[in-house]
């Protein structure tokens, strides 16, 4: 986002800069100077942020590191305190949602990705206001710790990347992937994030015939033991992150398999029997990462 507005200020300036410079012209010319400058002010990337009221904590970065773990406590935060008005897939068709004078908002929308997490988290914990001055929804920093006010953000997040990926067949905003630990052939214990700089190939069990012995570290869901290929991931919570993640229930993701980018953007989802051979996943991974992340707009990085 830091980037957006310092975007958004060189374009400012430089359309001061050409206003100044052209304002001693005659009319015609200083009124061209007028117009160029407000059409580079509208094209201005990142101005809307300059725009937007701040809250105290947008600058905030969150704590969770973004785990599975995270993802899914704050899936039983969600239930608990935000399903009954925004719906129980976030879309703000809750059984008291018409019962509101302001309908509750759509949470698996566009805007959600305009927001960083640090104004999430404040609208969270002290609640928001109409334009009428009147609340429109509660604060729960009274009924909340505050790691389950970030935690419930994080679900937020995985489930809209699910709704636009429903929609779109892709993720159009970038979606980095759960952080998760596993356990290597050698007792070793590694972390997702920690394999930064390479692609990594996600594997949840129960797929048929699926092939290892690849060239990407490869993180296996709910199997047996490790293998001198793969690394076995042990926490339940892995397999429910990623379901919410596509929107399914967990039998849904049963034999799936994820390519991660080596930045750690989630990439390409397949069901079972769909992977490419495992030889060929550095030479997709890196073709999918020019092809989508280059376009990728408003990524979802939000622990950086």
């Amino acid at each position: 986002m830091r980037a957006e507005i310092a975007s958004g200020l060189v374009v400012v300036l430089a359309a001061l800069v050409l206003f100044a410079a052209c304002w001693k012209l005659h009319s015609m010319g200083r009124w061209l100077a007028i117009a160029t400058a407000l059409i580079l002010l509208a094209a201005a990337p990142g101005l809307d942020l300059l725009l937007v009221p701040a809250t105290p904590t947008g600058f905030w970065p969150s704590p969770t590191g973004f785990t599975v773990q995270s993802v899914v406590r704050g899936e039983a935060v969600y239930a608990r305190h935000c399903r009954n008005c925004h719906g129980a897939e976030g879309r703000g068709d809750g059984p008291e949602a018409s019962r509101l004078a302001v309908p509750p908002a759509d949470l698996t929308a566009e805007h959600l990705w305009d927001h960083p997490d640090g104004d999430l988290f404040w609208w969270v914990s002290q609640g928001m206001t109409g334009v009428n001055g009147r609340s429109v929804m509660p604060g729960f920093a009274d009924k909340l710790p505050e790691a389950e006010r970030w935690e419930v953000i994080d679900f937020l997040h995985a489930n809209a990347a699910a709704a636009e990926q429903a929609r779109t067949g892709f993720w159009t905003h970038g979606f980095m992937v759960p952080d998760m630990m596993a356990t290597c052939a050698d007792g070793s214990r590694i972390s997702l994030s920690g394999q930064r700089g390479k692609p990594i190939h996600i594997i949840v069990a129960g797929a048929l015939g699926v092939a290892e012995g690849g060239t990407s570290p490869t993180f296996v869901i709910g199997g047996n033991s490790p293998s001198p290929s793969a690394c076995m991931v042990g926490d339940p919570e892995a397999r429910r992150a990623l379901a919410i993640t596509l929107g399914l229930n967990e039998d849904g993701i049963e034999g799936s398999q994820f390519l991660v980018s080596q930045e750690g953007w989630l990439l390409a989802h397949w069901h079972q029997g769909g992977a490419p051979a495992p030889d060929s996943l550095p030479f997709v991974a890196e073709t999918l990462r020019n092809v989508c992340l280059t376009t990728t707009q408003n990524r979802h990085a939000p622990h950086r």
